[in-house]
């Protein structure tokens, strides 16, 4: 298997893991830019848990109460020997009400100034109760304010933070591919796989897109046994 690409320039892969009271997981990824030094270990433990702090002050409003917050992981990826740290612990969303099925979401789209065609940058926040639910197909108007709001407001927070010798943080798109290559497979059959580029390119967000629609997730439930 290839190796994916390190970045282009100093780059933080961050994830975000919750537990929802019936064991369902549910995650998130996003990157975050830094201009200046290495992040130590500590750097990182520390920036873990500010961004948990940034999610109970932004976002926990907008994810059903069922869903916790329970680890945000942040990892270095700019080396493949960049340090990481944790934030562990658990953090309960703030909307309540009626549950909707786990596999509903809201989706907030990342603008950045590259034009192509196919998907974009976005993220899949677990979604609300469902009195923030127009109909079966999209939410609230003000649902859909309070996401972007919300989205915008969680991404400033993290920027605003000044961590060790890190420099300036901001929220970034990592791509990994370029184009695509024909492969032929054992019985003769090509299908076209997606091409790494030779250094993972680095696109800041500029602006964030809160969509009406009620997205979809598939949820990997956790093997219990009784």
């Amino acid at each position: 298997m290839t190796t994916p690409p390190l970045p282009e320039s100093s780059v933080l892969r961050v994830r975000l893991d919750y537990t929802q009271n019936d064991a369902s997981l549910a995650g998130n990824r996003f990157y975050i830019g830094y201009t200046g030094s290495a992040p130590t270990a500590g750097n990182c433990t520390t920036l873990a848990a500010d961004i948990e702090a940034a999610w109970v002050a932004s976002i926990a409003d907008l994810v059903f109460e069922d869903y916790a917050l329970t680890e945000v992981d942040v990892l270095d990826i700019t080396t493949v020997t960049g340090a990481s740290g944790q934030w562990t612990g658990s953090e309960a969303g703030g909307s309540t009400g009626t549950q909707i099925p786990a596999s509903a979401a809201s989706n907030c789209e990342f603008g950045i100034a590259r034009r192509y065609r196919g998907g974009k940058p976005r993220l899949y926040w677990p979604g609300p109760s469902a009195s923030n639910m127009l109909d079966a197909g999209h939410w609230t108007t003000s649902f859909v304010d309070s996401l972007g709001s919300g989205t915008t407001a969680f991404f400033a927070a993290i920027a605003a933070l000044d961590i060790g010798a890190m420099g300036v943080l901001s929220h970034v798109n990592v791509s990994y591919y370029d184009g695509f290559t024909n492969v032929t497979n054992s019985s003769g059959r090509t299908r076209a796989a997606p091409k790494y580029r030779t250094s993972a390119l680095v696109e800041p967000v500029q602006s964030y897109i809160p969509k009406a629609e009620i997205s979809s997730q598939r949820r990997r439930r956790v093997a219990t046994s009784y």
